[in-house]
């Protein structure tokens, strides 16, 4: 038995949501801001509404008000919604707010002025809440006038549970709540986990003003790329409301359990932090104009993982300790129907060769636009690329790889992340640490390429594996066009990038590896959504601007603005978890590759160094003025 009677057609479009973020958690909202995903009191806490998974689980929503209009921004502080009631539109602006170590959610509501109606109360708005425990059972709820207050079980303990409104009563399992509305002020709504913030409007409604505007000053800030600057925009706006601000950490997506393949077993926990999740981070951040973020999301890869063996813990949870082992919850339905229910994850312990290399490509990155090479992110460098060195580079050496497989292989990805520790580690060395001797980091970094490059056939494919019986093909090859492994002018650069999309592309999009082999779980899953504009970023390192434009037009086009893991090439329909912080990641990075490729085409190589140490002088400023601002003592109002 599962939660709420739901079955294989409870299946709600997961582009279609909005998140709203606190810093320590996000909620999702339907179009009808109906809030159908929120763990709380943090991103990995236990569901307070998770109605996204079970057509019974919790939600907070107004089921008596129908969709009017809704803002496009996948994410961000607040979210507005147009609501119809019987007595005229309701505006509701929704919102997160961390107070102390509890989460508070603010829903806002005002009657949209109508002539001959100002000042007028004019009618009462029903909220229903339904608080039900995640794995069975609901949560009891004592009543009492304005207050509504049960326990929420979390992580590692109870919090109390708070609803305010001016009443409440119990039908059909919820809690309906009754807020009057008027054109004359707002009216509050609060859910709060683990706190008990009040409902005094005017302080609500600004806090959650100087929430909107901190993030709107931040994205205000970035240096957008030509072509698509808003998706640039949505990057960075759901990147930092994955982001765990305490830490500095960003979780790879807010969810769980949201399948790659309906009705089958590809389902998993996301809510944590993986290496390479922050590694993309902190490149997009600094490629974007966000050094502040940049240097935090690198800052935490060294107070996390400090001196540990980074190759064999590629995830922790957002504070930086061990996740907890995976699990299955039972009383779940699952999206459409898809079980098992996770929670917690089993690559906590795997091999990832490829997460590495992205951090030191990161740390490139973060360099290549104005950072700072402290002694610590040297130390870093200097011992991944002396490891890697010294870890047998005449020999490919079995990993788990990118895809999480839960069996080791002798993967080819593997070896394009080992080359990439080097060759940017050689690259960062002759730039800011020169008197380094780097010829043993040259020495295995060579013997490495030269591995990878023996093993692609004759029309170009790049085999998963190197024991692969049959050779299979992996779009993680499309890193060695992507990061330079083999250089443009090479011609099986270009041959290799064809030989993925002849056999792994579907229209724009491109799956990880052919559907339906074995890879120890069932199903037939999507199509993958970074590697599907890791694609694009491919095509523009080769110099074929136009059909890299082509192709990202059409994935622009076609995917919705809050990007989920996989895709269905055929319906358009988003799979996996969502949002995938990965997959706005490489869209983010794609931009920007196919922008300077533009401009070289336009303006020649001289042009485009010239525009390259433009926009370096440009951000390095603001990099010194970020870390200034860091180092300056905040106020508490300010905080």
């Amino acid at each position: 038995m599962h939660a709420g009677g739901a079955h294989a057609g409870w299946a709600p479009e997961l582009g279609a949501h909005r998140l709203i973020g606190s810093g320590t958690t996000v909620a999702m909202l339907s179009p009808d801001a109906t809030v159908c995903w929120w763990c709380a009191p943090c991103f990995d806490d236990v569901p307070v509404c998770w109605q996204l998974l079970d057509s019974g689980g919790g939600f907070a929503g107004f089921p008596g008000l129908a969709f009017v209009d809704s803002e496009d921004a996948p994410a961000g502080a607040t979210a507005h919604t147009l609501l119809r009631s019987p007595f005229g539109t309701v505006q509701v602006r929704d919102g997160l707010l961390a107070h102390g170590t509890g989460v508070a959610l603010v829903r806002l509501l005002r009657l949209v002025p109508r002539p001959g109606l100002a000042g007028q109360e004019v009618g009462r708005v029903e909220h229903h809440t339904g608080l039900r425990r995640f794995g069975g059972g609901s949560l009891e709820l004592s009543l009492d006038g304005e207050r509504a207050v049960g326990r929420h079980p979390s992580r590692d303990t109870d919090h109390q549970v708070v609803l305010l409104a001016d009443g409440h009563v119990l039908r059909d399992s919820h809690v309906v709540s009754t807020v009057a509305v008027s054109q004359r002020r707002w009216s509050a709504l609060v859910l709060a986990v683990g706190c008990d913030p009040g409902r005094d409007v005017d302080e609500l409604l600004d806090h959650l003003q100087r929430r909107q505007q901190i993030e709107a000053a931040a994205l205000h800030a970035s240096r957008l790329p030509q072509h698509h600057p808003e998706r640039a925009r949505d990057a960075l706006a759901v990147i930092r409301a994955c982001t765990f601000t305490p830490q500095g950490s960003v979780v790879a997506s807010p969810t769980t359990s949201l399948p790659e393949a309906p009705g089958h077993d590809r389902q998993f926990d996301y809510r944590f932090t993986w290496l390479r999740d922050a590694s993309l981070s902190t490149a997009v951040a600094a490629l974007l104009g966000q050094p502040g973020d940049a240097r935090r999301y690198l800052d935490f890869v060294h107070t996390a993982w400090d001196n540990s063996d980074l190759l064999t813990r590629p995830l922790l949870d957002v504070r930086g300790h061990p996740v907890p082992p995976e699990v299955e919850v039972d009383h779940v339905a699952g999206w459409a129907g898809s079980r098992p229910i996770r929670v917690g994850n089993g690559a906590a312990e795997q091999r990832q060769y490829d997460a590495i290399g992205l951090l030191v490509e990161a740390v490139s990155v973060y360099l290549q636009v104005g950072g700072t090479l402290d002694g610590r992110t040297w130390s870093l460098v200097s011992r991944l690329a002396d490891e890697t060195a010294a870890d047998d580079p005449n020999s490919a050496q079995r990993s788990n790889g990118i895809w999480e497989l839960r069996e080791p292989r002798l993967l080819v990805d593997g070896d394009i992340g080992r080359w990439l520790v080097l060759d940017r580690a050689v690259w960062i060395a002759r730039g800011w640490r020169p008197w380094t001797a780097r010829r043993r980091w040259k020495t295995a970094r060579d013997v490495i390429a030269r591995r990878v490059v023996a093993a692609i056939s004759d029309d170009g494919m790049l085999p998963q594996s190197y024991d692969g019986d049959p050779a299979q093909p992996d779009a993680a090859s499309l890193m060695a066009v992507a990061f330079g492994l083999l250089p443009s002018g090479d011609p099986r650069a270009g041959r290799l990038v064809d030989a993925v999309l002849a056999r792994l592309g579907a229209g724009p999009y491109v799956y990880r590896y052919p559907p339906g082999i074995d890879d120890g779980f069932t199903g037939s899953e999507g199509a993958f959504v970074p590697m599907s504009f890791l694609a694009v970023t491919a095509l523009a390192q080769l110099g074929r601007v136009e059909e890299a434009t082509q192709r990202l037009n059409r994935l622009c086009a076609a995917l919705p603005r809050l990007l989920s893991e996989e895709v269905d090439p055929q319906s358009g329909r988003s799979l996996g978890n969502t949002p995938l912080v990965w997959s706005h990641a490489e869209l983010a990075r794609a931009l920007y590759v196919l922008d300077a490729a533009q401009r070289r085409d336009q303006w020649g190589l001289p042009g485009l160094w010239a525009w390259r140490l433009a926009r370096y002088t440009r951000l390095r400023v603001q990099h010194l003025a970020s870390r200034q601002d860091s180092r300056r003592p905040t106020s508490e109002e300010d905080t």
